[in-house]
Parts: structure tokens; C-alpha cells; sequence
């Protein structure tokens, strides 16, 4: 026998020692770990207290432990702010935060309101807990959380909600009734979303003004506990209830008109003071244009502003000067070429703006097409610098301080409402798309009104006819897609609507609040009498009284203002008739001598002559750089867990 060999019965002990140690190790282990990791409600007691006006204060008190995993600062509490009421219908409740606390001592939070609710972050994100376990008491008030029905009134209460990222072991609530009052009826509903578990017990308290419920068995994740708590009519102030329902549905929408209501009295005033149009004048046959004024400015004064551009002035203006002597207009090879004519006299005599282009000029002819496309930008911005710098307030006033005074009150009213309505942060974040499709279609109103300005015979309409087409679908199909998004962004619809209207009232007074002066408006009834005789066929114009009768140089001297106006068709339209009769007549043959290019017969005058005029202002443009009902909680399809209301959820951050 070994002296050293270890006894059997000494090494067999050895052994049982050590699988017991380590036995004993697992099963700390196994037990420890879950009890380490498992983060979850220990209870959540919930105090509701009704009072007869119908606010409810709740207290919840939620005890939690926290390992550090979802739990790391604190707790949220989401809250509904809409709810479904006696009417089948979802709205909004009131919601006010009274307290919150952790241990008994208060506690930061902070709030983020979202479409439909609000998440109240308990907590310091700055400061980590400790793993431990902690108890939370949040309070609030709560409004039009009361179900009103024929022969009963009742309280339908969520008192956990169903979307907490915990277990609940334990949850109860008290509902306490204003005094005097006593419950006749009491129901309760536990599971997940819309189940009628009967997991729960409840007891009458102070002889049946209270009602405690509370859980028999704990609650898994996404599942809670509803009650109902019925009472006899009158409990209630209904009709404060309803007072308190109109504001709370209405209150954004009331204080949304009366921002618009503000701008538009401030628009409203400043019209009738700066924006009023003098009294129009009796419009008579104008049968010469009014003294001092150049074929651009009754451009000028008769569209408030240069038309097309101002390129329909600058064709006017280069035709007065072509018949003056002072330009010739030559058209090779499809582009029309302006040629200055030496010696053709002084340049202080003429308009400001046709000075500009003489000037301009250098003596050097200038080819309208791309090559030249530098040069003629130019000239029209020297052109139009030059109309509207001399003229600027003197005919017309544009108001743009009262405009822009407008503009600057919708933007503060704007504001106003943002910060003195009840609105979420997503409501507010999402008011862009509403400003794109404000945009968008501002700016394709505008395009499809400046073709239609520039528009032109029969294919002038079909451009108008084709860009209106384009424009509704396209403005429709990205309507339509801006709705899908908004509906998706659940934007708020009153607020939307503001900002249309605030942006409608903006662009419709930046345009009422200019006004002639009363000059201009003298000026503005001689031109509509102008372009009146310039409109009419040749056989009416013979009828009017002391019309002068029509001749090559009578036509020459008018078909600027023609030109500028707009009414060069009918001109022409009328000398070709006195040019064919006095053609017939041997009397007469015409040829400018301004102008270089097509052959002017007299049967096609009329079309050839309005053709060039067109091929002319085109010729400019062309050169340019491209640039369901509600049920009681009680009947068997009208209650469920989940369902009345409250609820909402919760976890940690």
C-alpha cells in the first residue's frame, strides 16, 4: 500500500464538495443574471380624482427598477391628446403637467409634442442613475376626458395605455367622484390593444365615491388595464364641458382667422388710403398720342409697368426711331439688324429711352441673334433702367413700403399663432412642403399669365392653351402628392391654410396697392382713347368725327404707339385697306424707307407688316443668354383594453 495515496472514501468527498460548489455557483448565477438585466414596472398605481367640472387630476406613481440598459437618465410617458368622445368622433383633450417627482423629490423633465401626442422625458439627460430601483410620481390635469350618453355619464379611463416597453407586475387606480356623487356601474379590461381580459378585482370605497381596481395577475409588454366607471346624469357640468370642447377643437382655427383678419384690415386700410385708383375719365378717340409721351412710356403707363419685359417697348421704341430717320431696321437672312444713320441729327430732342439706345448704339449696327446675345441684354437693361428711372412715382405709385409693411405683419402673425396656438413641433417643422406647393404654384400661375401677355395669333393661343394644360397637371399631380405627404405628416390643416391665405392676401395687395396718380390717371384715359382709334377698322374710323384722314406718314407716326399698345394688327390691318383702295386708284404706292427686307404689297399688307412687327419683338427675346360611432365602455362591443381615454405607454431613456 502507497503511503501517500488518498483514501477512496477521502477522494469521493473531495469530489461531492466541488460539484456542490459549483451547483450552488450556477444556480447564483442564473438567478443573479436575470435580477441584473431585467429592467421592468414593480407597480404603477394610479390616483384619478373627477371633478364636476370634468377635469381629472391624475397622479401615477410607477415604480421601476433600473439596470442601466434601457434606464439610463429616467423614464418617458407618452400621452394621447386625442381621444375617441360619445360621438364617435376623435378630439382633442386638454393636458397640463402639475408635477413630477423621483423619490419623493422633484424631477427635470421636458416635454416634445407630436401630432398626436405628447412625450414627457423624466429626467436629466445629463445625469446617469445608478442601478437600483426608483419610484416616479407624475400629476396632471387632464380635460373632456367625460363620455356624456342619454341615461348615463361615465368615466372610460386607460389607465397604464398599451404601448410600454416594460412588464408591469402590479397596476391599480383609484377614481374618486366629486362629492356627493356615487358610482352606479364599474368595469374593467387587461390584456393587449383591444382584448377584454377580466384579470382584475375592484372594491367600492366611501360608499361607492370611490372605485379602486386593481390587476390580478402582472401585465407582459404592450399590455394594460382600462376601467369604466359609470355615473348618474348630472354628476358633470355638460354644458362646461361643451364650452371647454369648442375651444379646444376651434381655438387654433379661431386664432388663425383672426391673424388673417389683421393682415387683411391692415391691407384694407392701406388701400383705401394709397391704393384707391383715381376716378377713370370718360375714354374718347385719342386721334394723336398726348404730348410729351414717347411710344415707351404709353407702354409704360398704360400696363403700369413695361410689358413683356420691357422688349415690346424697346420694339416700339426702335420702330419711332427707324421713322424718325434715326435707325434702320434691316432683315438678312432672318436676323433683324439695327442700323443707326449717320448724321440723322441731333439726339437731345428724343425720349430718354430712345436716347439710351442711340447711345447704346455707338453708330455701330447691332444683329440681334445668339452671337449677340451679350450685347442685347444689355441694351435691354440700359432700356428699361432708363423708362423706369425717369419715370418711377410719377404716373403711378408701386406703395411697395405699405406691400412690404404687409408682408411683414403676415410673418409676425405667422409667428404670433405658432406661439400662442396649440400646436405640435412636427406642425411646425412641416409647414415647408406647404410653402413649396404655395411656390410652385405662384410660380406657374405667373408663367402661364406672361405667355398669355405675350401672346400672339393662333399660335399665341395654342401656347396659352398648352402651358394652362401643362400647368394643371402638373400642378395637380404635385398637389396631389403634397396631400398624400401632409396626411402622412399628419400636418395641421389650419395652419396650412393660414399660410395660403396670408401668402394669397400678400401677393393680391402687392398688386392693388399700386395706383395711378392723378396725373397718370389723365395720361392712362388719353392712351385707352389712343389705343381705342388705333383698334378700329378703317370704315369706323372714317365715321368718327374729326379723325384725320389716313396716309403712309399719318400710319408711320402712330405704328410705334401701335406697337406699344398692342393694337398693331388693327393699325395695319387699316392702312392696308386705305393703301389698297388707294393703290386701286393709282394714287399711292408704299415703301419704307426704315425698313429693309420684305416686300409690303398692298393685299398682304396688313399680315406682312403685323408679322414683322412680331418677328421684331421675337428677334430680341430669341438673342437673349439661355438662361365610425362610439359606444358606452360598457356594452359588449364598445369596451376593450386600450380603448377610452388616457393610455399611451412609456420607457426608458
Amino acid at each position: 500500500m502507497r503511503p501517500n495515496a488518498p483514501s477512496p472514501r477521502s477522494a469521493s468527498g473531495d469530489s461531492a464538495v466541488i460539484i456542490r460548489t459549483l451547483a450552488a455557483l450556477a444556480a447564483f448565477v442564473l438567478l443573479a443574471v436575470p435580477a441584473h438585466a431585467e429592467e421592468r414596472i414593480l407597480s404603477y398605481d394610479s390616483t384619478i380624482e373627477a371633478h364636476a367640472s370634468g377635469t381629472l387630476r391624475v397622479t401615477e406613481v410607477i415604480e421601476v427598477t433600473a439596470e442601466g440598459n434601457k434606464i439610463k437618465r429616467g423614464i418617458y410617458r407618452d400621452f394621447p391628446l386625442y381621444a375617441t368622445g360619445d360621438d364617435g368622433k376623435r378630439h382633442k383633450v386638454g393636458f397640463e403637467i402639475v408635477s413630477v417627482e423621483r423619490d419623493g423629490e422633484a424631477e427635470p423633465y421636458t416635454t416634445n409634442y407630436g401630432g398626436s401626442g405628447v412625450r414627457i422625458y423624466i429626467g436629466d439627460a445629463d445625469v446617469f442613475l445608478a442601478r437600483g430601483t426608483y419610484t416616479y410620481t407624475l400629476t396632471y390635469d387632464t380635460t373632456r376626458q367625460i363620455r356624456f350618453f342619454d341615461d348615463h355619464d361615465e368615466i372610460y379611463w386607460n389607465v397604464t395605455g398599451n404601448e410600454w416597453d416594460f412588464a408591469i407586475d402590479r397596476a391599480s387606480a383609484l377614481v374618486t367622484l366629486p362629492e356627493g356623487a356615487r358610482a352606479t356601474r364599474w368595469t374593467a379590461y387587461t390584456g393587449a390593444f383591444g382584448a377584454r381580459g377580466t384579470d382584475w378585482e375592484a372594491r367600492e370605497e366611501s360608499g361607492g365615491r370611490s372605485i379602486a381596481f386593481a390587476t390580478t395577475r402582472p401585465l407582459g409588454r404592450s399590455e394594460g388595464l382600462t376601467i369604466v366607471v359609470a355615473v348618474p346624469k348630472g354628476v358633470f357640468d355638460e354644458s362646461a364641458a361643451q364650452s371647454e370642447a369648442f375651444w379646444l377643437d376651434n381655438g387654433n382655427a379661431i386664432k388663425a382667422l383672426a391673424a388673417i383678419l389683421v393682415v387683411a384690415a391692415y391691407y384694407l386700410r392701406a388701400w383705401r388710403r394709397v391704393g384707391r385708383d383715381p376716378e377713370k375719365g370718360t375714354i374718347i378717340p385719342l386721334f394723336s398720342a398726348p404730348d410729351g409721351v414717347s411710344p415707351a412710356l404709353a407702354n409704360y403707363i398704360h400696363f403700369k409697368g413695361l410689358s413683356g419685359g420691357g422688349w415690346e417697348a424697346l420694339s416700339a421704341a426702335c420702330i419711332d426711331l427707324a421713322v424718325k430717320g434715326h435707325l434702320v431696321l434691316e432683315d438678312l437672312d432672318g436676323d433683324l439688324t439695327l442700323t443707326p444713320v449717320a448724321q440723322a441729327g441731333p439726339l437731345t430732342g428724343l425720349p430718354k429711352g430712345e436716347q439710351t439706345i442711340m447711345e447704346h448704339l455707338g453708330g455701330e449696327p447691332l444683329t440681334l441673334s445668339k452671337a449677340n446675345g451679350t450685347s442685347v441684354s444689355a441694351l435691354g437693361s440700359a432700356f428699361r433702367d432708363a423708362i423706369t428711372t425717369e419715370n418711377r412715382n410719377k404716373f403711378f405709385r408701386s406703395n411697395t413700403r405699405h406691400a412690404l409693411g404687409g408682408i411683414a405683419l403676415s410673418i409676425v402673425a405667422l409667428i404670433v399663432l405658432l406661439v400662442a396656438g396649440d400646436f405640435a413641433e412636427d406642425d411646425i417643422v412641416f409647414i415647408f412642403p406647404v410653402f413649396v406647393l404655395v411656390g410652385i404654384m405662384s410660380f406657374l400661375a405667373y408663367k402661364i399669365l406672361n405667355i398669355r401677355s405675350r401672346a400672339r395669333g393662333p399660335m399665341g393661343v395654342v401656347q396659352v392653351v398648352l402651358a394652362f394644360m401643362f400647368g394643371v397637371v402638373f400642378a395637380s399631380g404635385f398637389a396631389l402628392s403634397m396631400v398624400d405627404l401632409l396626411a402622412e405628416l399628419e400636418i395641421n390643416l389650419v395652419l396650412s391654410f393660414t399660410i395660403v391665405m396670408l401668402v394669397a392676401l400678400d401677393a393680391l395687395f402687392f398688386v392693388l396697392l399700386s395706383a395711378p396718380t392723378k396725373v397718370g390717371r389723365g395720361l392712362m384715359d388719353q392712351i385707352e382713347g389712343l389705343k381705342l382709334y388705333l383698334s378700329v377698322a378703317e370704315t369706323d374710323r372714317m365715321n368718327m368725327a374729326g379723325a384725320p384722314a389716313m396716309s403712309p406718314s399719318r400710319f408711320e407716326t402712330l405704328l410705334p404707339y401701335a406697337v406699344a399698345l398692342k393694337a398693331e394688327k388693327p393699325w395695319s390691318e387699316a392702312f392696308a385697306s386705305w393703301l389698297a383702295a388707294a393703290s386701286a386708284a393709282g394714287a399711292v404706292a408704299y415703301a419704307p424707307v426704315w425698313y429693309h427686307g420684305r416686300s409690303f404689297e398692298p393685299s398682304t399688307f396688313g399680315r406682312t407688316m403685323t408679322d414683322t412687327v412680331h418677328d421684331m419683338s421675337r428677334s430680341f427675346t430669341s438673342s437673349l443668354p439661355t438662361p365610425k360611432s362610439s359606444s358606452s365602455g360598457f356594452s359588449s362591443g364598445g369596451g376593450s383594453s386600450g380603448g377610452g381615454g388616457g393610455g399611451g405607454g412609456g420607457g426608458g431613456w
